[in-house]
């Protein structure tokens, strides 16, 4: 694919502005300014918020699939999984599988705050998509499902 001169980060023309990937990154910033401020009143922060939701998906999980799936570093997810078991929001437990691996689970207390946290990020994602039809909200999650993969196949060089 050849890229407009204007979106073409090695052009003269090249506008940083409409760039997708600074507007993607400009767009995460805002949503999570906000959202970081309200599950701050719940006592959570950024890492455990997303900890959360992973966990929300389906657990018990593996601490190296929360990490890869929350897109946290290991070491800060293991860190956090400690606050969160000390907290009562999970439960930890040797996978009977592989006993170097460690579960992590939901607890019931863990399972009422997500679900509570959760009404605060639909209404910040009503608010983000607000005007788009659904139509162009299903294509744009098929365009970032693409971009995902596309990054995730292809080296730099």
């Amino acid at each position: 694919m050849t890229l407009p001169d204007d979106l073409n980060p090695a052009e003269h023309a090249f506008d940083l502005f409409s760039s997708p990937f600074y507007l993607m990154a400009h767009a995460d910033f805002k949503y999570h300014e906000d959202l970081d401020k309200a599950v701050g009143k719940f006592g959570l922060d950024r890492t455990v918020y997303r900890i959360l939701t992973v966990l929300k998906q389906g657990n018990p999980i593996n601490i190296k699939e929360l990490s890869h799936y929350s897109l946290i570093k290991r070491s800060t997810v293991s860190r956090a999984v400690t606050r969160m078991r000390n907290e009562g929001w999970v439960e930890t437990s040797v996978n009977e599988g592989d006993s170097r691996t460690v579960d992590v689970s939901l607890t019931e207390k863990g399972s009422d705050l997500i679900d509570r946290v959760t009404l605060l990020a639909s209404r910040q994602l009503a608010r983000a998509l607000d005007g788009l039809r659904e139509t162009e909200i299903r294509q744009f999650i098929r365009v970032m499902q693409t971009i995902v993969s596309n990054l995730s196949r292809l080296p730099i060089e």
